[in-house]
C-alpha cells in the first residue's frame, strides 16, 4: 500500500469513529433532550443540565477512544517498519553470503576439493537460513488471512517433542546448547496437528537457545494438570522485564534492550506460537525474572489414554 493510500485508508477510520463515538451519540442526546424539552415533562434547566452532561461524557469517551486507537495505529505502524528494515537486513545477509561463495567458485578462487566443498556447504547453509526465514513470513501471512488451517490427531507429547529437537539438530550443532528433557510415561495424549505443533515448540527451543548466556542450558518439561498436558521451555538466559510479558506474543514485537536487538529475528515467532496453542483451543504462558532465565509454557487440552 502506498504512503497516500495508508494515510486516506487512516482518516477514513478516524472519521468512521468520530461518527459511532462522537456524532451519533450527540445527535441522539440532543434529539432526546429537545424531544423532552417540547413535551415539558422536566424543568428546562434539569433537562439543560442532562444535556450539557451527556454531550461532555460524549465528547470525552469519544476522544479517548480516538486517542487510544491512535495511538495503536501509530505504535503498530512503528513495529511494522522495524519489521520491514529488520527482515531486509536479516534477508541480506544470507543473500551476500550465498554471493560471496558462489563469486569464489566462478572465479575458480577454489583451488582444490576441500575449499570447494566448504563453499557449496556455506551455500547450502545459508540457502537453509534464507529459505526458513521466507517459510515464517509465508506462514504468518496464511494465520493473518486466516488461511492456516489445523487437522488434529491424537499423538504422544513425546512425538512433539522428538519432533522439535530433530529439527533443531542443526543449530544445536553449531551453537551447542545442554538440553534437559523430563517426559512422565502416563501423560494422555493430545490431539493436535503435529507439525503445527512441531512448529510452535521449536520456536520456543530456539528463543531459548538464541536469548540464552555463552553456557546454555535448556530444559523441557511436561506435565498434567487437570485437564491439560503442559510443555515447558525454560532457558538460563537473562529473563524478560515483567512490563514486556504480554507484548512479547505481539507481532513484529522486539524486546527493547540492545540484546535483544541485537539477536537476529522478526518478531514473528512468539506470535506464531500463540496463534497455533490457540488453534488447538489452548494457551501460551510465560515465567520470567530478569537475570533468572524464562519458562514458556504450552498448555493444551488433555484426552484419554
Amino acid at each position: 500500500m502506498s504512503p497516500q493510500r495508508h494515510i486516506s485508508a487512516q482518516l477514513k477510520r478516524v472519521l468512521v469513529l468520530i461518527f459511532i463515538f462522537v456524532v451519533a451519540p450527540s445527535a441522539c442526546l440532543l434529539s432526546v433532550g429537545v424531544l423532552v424539552l417540547a413535551l415539558g415533562h422536566r424543568p428546562k434547566d434539569v433537562i439543560l443540565g442532562i444535556l450539557i452532561l451527556g454531550l461532555v461524557a460524549t465528547m470525552v469517551v469519544g476522544t479517548t477512544t480516538m486517542l487510544i486507537y491512535l495511538f495503536r495505529s501509530a505504535t503498530l505502524a512503528r513495529l511494522q517498519t522495524d519489521f520491514v528494515h529488520k527482515v531486509s537486513h536479516d534477508l541480506r545477509t544470507p543473500l551476500t553470503g550465498i554471493r560471496m561463495f558462489a563469486d569464489t567458485l566462478l572465479l575458480g578462487r577454489a583451488r582444490d576439493e576441500a575449499s570447494t566443498r566448504e563453499c557449496l556447504e556455506s551455500i547450502q547453509v545459508e540457502t537453509i537460513r534464507l529459505t526458513a526465514m521466507i517459510d515464517r513470513l509465508l506462514e504468518w501471512g496464511k494465520m493473518e488471512a486466516g488461511k492456516r488451517l489445523y487437522e488434529p490427531a491424537l499423538h504422544e507429547v513425546r512425538e512433539i517433542i522428538d519432533g522439535a529437537l530433530a529439527a533443531m539438530e542443526p543449530q544445536l550443532q553449531s551453537s551447542p546448547a545442554a538440553v534437559a528433557v523430563e517426559v512422565p510415561a502416563d501423560l494422555p495424549r493430545v490431539s493436535v496437528d503435529l507439525d503445527a505443533m512441531i512448529e510452535a515448540l521449536l520456536n520456543l527451543l530456539q528463543n531459548a537457545l538464541k536469548y540464552s548466556g555463552d553456557d546454555k542450558h535448556i530444559a523441557v518439561r511436561c506435565e498434567r494438570s487437570r485437564h491439560e498436558v503442559t510443555i515447558a521451555v525454560s532457558d538460563n538466559g537473562p529473563g524478560v522485564p515483567p512490563a514486556e510479558h504480554r507484548r512479547v506474543f505481539e507481532k513484529f514485537y522486539r524486546g527493547k534492550d540492545e540484546r535483544s536487538r541485537s539477536i537476529p529475528g522478526t518478531g514473528l515467532g512468539l506470535a506464531i506460537v500463540e496463534h497455533i496453542v490457540r488453534g488447538h483451543e489452548g494457551r501460551v504462558t510465560l515465567e520470567s525474572e530478569p537475570g533468572r532465565g524464562a519458562t514458556f509454557t504450552l498448555h493444551l487440552p488433555a484426552l484419554g489414554t
